[in-house]
């Protein structure tokens, strides 16, 4: 477990080598992401098992968390990285990754992202709509370069989440159903010398339990891969994507290494007899568990109706309850067995939506206390922001009870 109690003080790391997570906060005078990274390893490896005897390439999903930490940590572990921008490519070759292991996904890439992501001759770039090919068939010919590519389908699915983090429905922006095809294949004719259709890929959205839904959708793919196949195609490639999930209101994380088992197994079986590089894009499941935000108490504030925590930290470190709903458990870095006190844990936002928990009871808080808010490890400090002109938080990236360089 990454975040645990031992005589009532947060600690991050295992029984083997842990350290309190108030040490390591140490001096600081802001808010601070920390994360474990020896957590983040056990999951790549739990997934990296799953896929046994298959040919398989993990792409982690950095939009979930982009530290360089965190990057350099999965590369040496083999990984490479799936990236939805520019911006996350050129980070993802700063913290070492090779140009080899990284998928360029997105629906909107500029033409200046493309032409860098050519340049730089990555893995694949994942297309999202006859016009982005064009595209990239103009800037590879302009380059003098193949570009290899698969297209994005929408299967159509219901994924049973968040409306908000869907992206195989009929409804959403993501991803290009069978009417698309006819044209998609008329550009592969037409810039047949620029362009290399290596597969098909496909995501259908984040926090996903129901891995039914998810192999419907990898059939549904698959149907088309082989029909362009019958057509000439070579392609050797199926990227599945991601969105595997956690249960936010438990720190209970056996079923998700469990899930990450079923997954692989789910995945080994629906693509059976297919000779392709089995490409995933695990982001969450990696990396939530694996990080808290701590903020100080300001204020305890009690009023007719409630009583307020007030942090130095709120929705503009961590927006996932403002703007999902979701609920985080919240952990006083120290806590003992006294009486139980609710709370609303509040940040300095000028925004009622500004919370980080409701009605939760914990053990009496002081102006001055630390507390960690659990599970924040991904959409975390990627979707932070300095609203109200507030610093971004700290980020701490921990191994075997030690700090290790996080820029």
């Amino acid at each position: 477990m990454a975040f645990f109690y031992s005589d009532g003080i947060l600690h991050v790391g295992d029984a083997r080598a842990s350290v309190t997570v108030d040490s390591i906060i140490g001096a600081i005078d802001r808010p601070a992401y920390v994360y474990d990274l020896d957590d983040i390893a056990l999951r790549f490896h739990a997934m990296n098992n799953a896929f046994v005897g298959t040919r398989h390439t993990i792409h982690y999903a950095m939009k979930a968390n982009s530290n360089a930490a965190i990057l350099r940590h999965l590369c040496a572990l083999g990984a490479g990285v799936d990236t939805v921008s520019g911006g996350e490519i050129a980070r993802a070759r700063a913290a070492g990754v090779p140009a080899d292991r990284i998928i360029f996904s997105g629906v909107a890439k500029t033409h200046q992202e493309i032409q860098r992501a050519l340049e730089a001759r990555i893995k694949q770039i994942n297309v999202e709509s006859p016009q982005e090919l064009q595209r990239i068939a103009d800037i590879a010919r302009s380059l003098g370069v193949v570009a290899d590519v698969a297209f994005r389908l929408n299967p159509n699915v219901n994924p049973k989440t968040h409306p908000y983090i869907t992206t195989g429905f009929r409804d959403n922006k993501f991803g290009m159903d069978e009417s698309f095809m006819p044209e998609l294949r008329g550009i592969l004719a037409r810039e047949s010398k620029w362009l290399r259709l290596r597969g098909f890929t496909m995501h259908i959205g984040s926090l996903l339990f129901d891995l039914d839904v998810i192999r419907e959708a990898i059939e549904k793919t698959i149907a088309v891969h082989e029909t362009f196949k019958a057509q000439g195609h070579a392609l050797d490639r199926l990227d599945i994507g991601g969105g595997l999930g956690i249960a936010y209101d438990t720190a209970d994380t056996a079923r998700e290494f469990e899930m990450i088992t079923q997954y692989g197994r789910m995945a080994i079986d629906a693509t059976r007899g297919l000779d392709v590089e089995l490409l995933t894009e695990p982001g969450r499941v990696f990396v939530a568990r694996a990080g808290v935000l701590v903020g100080r108490v300001q204020y305890i504030k009690v009023t007719a109706a409630k009583t307020f925590a007030i942090l130095d930290t709120g929705m503009h470190h961590l927006v996932r309850p403002a703007l999902y709903g979701s609920k985080h458990r919240i952990l006083p870095l120290h806590q003992d067995a006294g009486e139980k006190i609710t709370y609303d844990i509040v940040g300095p936002i000028c925004e009622s939506s500004d919370f980080l928990a409701k009605d939760v009871s914990l053990s009496q808080l002081k102006q001055g206390d630390l507390v960690a808010i659990a599970d924040a490890g991904a959409y975390g400090f990627t979707m932070a922001s300095q609203y109200n002109s507030h610093e971004l938080p700290a980020e701490i990236a921990v191994s075997a009870g030690r700090v290790v360089v996080c820029d």
